[in-house]
């Protein structure tokens, strides 16, 4: 597959509803959450694992496919991939968050 047919997969993925509350779930706790933690932050978490597990972006020692619900306490992991990925997203959202507005109520732009 092209390099520009993965790389817009992978920005589709990534735009999911959800997809980020995934990754930041396991991101703010050093790369690492159980399923019920995953599931506190994200909606359609088992879907949303199933696809960011085929890009390589989180993995499981415990889980297999993901074709069944995975129990509560199992560990979800960050990739190098996915921690990448998922530092990079929380910093610009902290970067749009965090800048200052300009005259007439509107946010500067990037």
């Amino acid at each position: 597959m092209r390099d520009h047919g993965r790389t817009d997969r992978t920005l589709a993925l990534l735009a999911r509803p959800g997809a980020f509350d995934v990754l930041h779930a396991m991101y703010s706790r050093g790369g690492t959450a159980t399923f019920a933690q995953i599931t506190a932050e994200a909606r359609r978490a088992t879907a949303l694992l199933r696809s960011l597990a085929a890009e390589d972006f989180v993995n499981s020692a415990g889980c297999g496919s993901l074709d069944f619900e995975p129990g509560a306490q199992t560990a979800f992991n960050l990739t190098a991939k996915g921690e990448a990925v998922a530092g990079h997203l929380i910093r610009l959202q902290e970067l749009i968050t965090n800048r200052p507005a300009c005259r007439g109520g509107h946010r500067s732009a990037l």
